[in-house]
């Protein structure tokens, strides 16, 4: 009998840390602008995307729909967001660009930056039918 409460014990207690746990380790969750890491991971992420356009101008974010986080061997960060074309010409010294108005050049986007150990990796999708992954070696 005493045996059985060293199984039984431990076994609880997994139970009842798992039950009140809000998020499940590695699952996607919705993250905060407010948090610097996920902001300079949208600034990273956009400026990886106006790299790998072929677009002469400067594509900026409008709005920003939504920001999801997962925890793995580091963190994925998956941004959906509106982006704009500028004004501004890519290799431009211009700090501060104005968008277009018209409708036809914005777009919904999805980025997606993760950082594990050495090895970055960006994915983005522009839209439906366009996915671009890229990978990058930081060392």
């Amino acid at each position: 009998m005493l045996m059985d409460w060293k199984i039984v014990v431990p076994l609880l207690a997994v139970a009842f840390i798992v039950a009140s746990a809000d998020v499940i380790a590695g699952g996607v969750m919705d993250a905060n602008m407010k948090d610097q890491a996920t902001r300079d991971a949208l600034q990273f992420a956009v400026a990886e995307y106006n790299k790998r356009t072929n677009d002469l101008y400067v594509w900026q974010v409008t709005k920003v729909v939504k920001v999801q986080e997962q925890v793995v061997a580091g963190m994925n960060y998956i941004f959906t967001v509106k982006m704009a074309r500028s004004l501004c010409r890519k290799g431009g010294v211009e700090k501060d660009c104005a968008v277009h108005q018209d409708p036809a050049v914005v777009r919904t986007t999805r980025l997606a930056w993760s950082q594990i150990c050495l090895c970055a990796i960006l994915a983005l999708q522009l839209s439906a039918s366009y996915m671009y992954s890229l990978r990058m070696v930081n060392f």
